[in-house]
């Protein structure tokens, strides 16, 4: 009767061990990418207008501010851009302020270091110029950018942005304006 009794016992002792239970090994997995990371970074840019005759091409000089706020992680990651790109106030003989301001989702994929990236945004546009007729074109206008472009993490907080491309719509009197920004930087993560 006493073998039965320890027997039992033994049993009853040694079941729990059977139980699978969840043990975290690891916090993280290997791949794992913070989900809520910060990046701040500029930009030389070519600017095409689409105003100006004698500018029909990306070659007038501009720089932009740019902040990305990763709201998802992993090799999808989903971010927050802020994206802002201006033209010197003066180009040629002719004083012209061209700006944006643009923000919206960036949605890229992880491939080891590179990030090929899509990104859409809406924001404002500011046009002023010596030479325009209109008071309409003078001011802010309503304004919308597609593109995308690749960031090459080179450190855990610094990432190179060797192109990045947005095609903007403008909501400009009497037609729609176009601009183009192809631009190249560099970024810090501060988070």
């Amino acid at each position: 009767m006493r073998t039965i009794i320890l027997r039992t016992l033994a049993i009853f002792c040694f079941l729990p061990l059977l139980v699978p239970v969840h043990a975290p090994a690891q916090t993280a997995p290997a791949a794992y990418v913070r989900p809520h990371s910060i990046f701040v970074g500029g930009e030389y840019a070519l600017f095409d207008s689409d105003y100006f005759a004698n500018n029909k091409s990306l070659n007038q000089p501009a720089f932009a501010v740019y902040g990305d706020y990763y709201i998802l992680g992993g090799s999808w990651p989903v971010a927050l851009e802020l994206n802002y790109t201006k033209v010197p106030d003066h180009y040629g003989a002719q004083q012209r302020y061209l700006s944006s301001f643009l923000a919206g989702p960036k949605i890229s994929h992880r491939m080891g270091r590179f990030e090929p990236f899509a990104k859409f945004g809406g924001g404002i546009g500011h046009f002023g110029a010596a030479n325009v007729i209109s008071y309409h074109q003078q001011g802010e206008h309503a304004a919308i950018g597609i593109g995308g472009g690749i960031d090459y993490h080179l450190t855990g907080h610094i990432t190179l942005r060797p192109i990045d491309y947005t095609f903007e719509r403008w909501n400009f009197y009497p037609h729609a304006l176009s601009p183009q920004i192809l631009g190249f930087g560099l970024s810090y993560r501060i988070h």
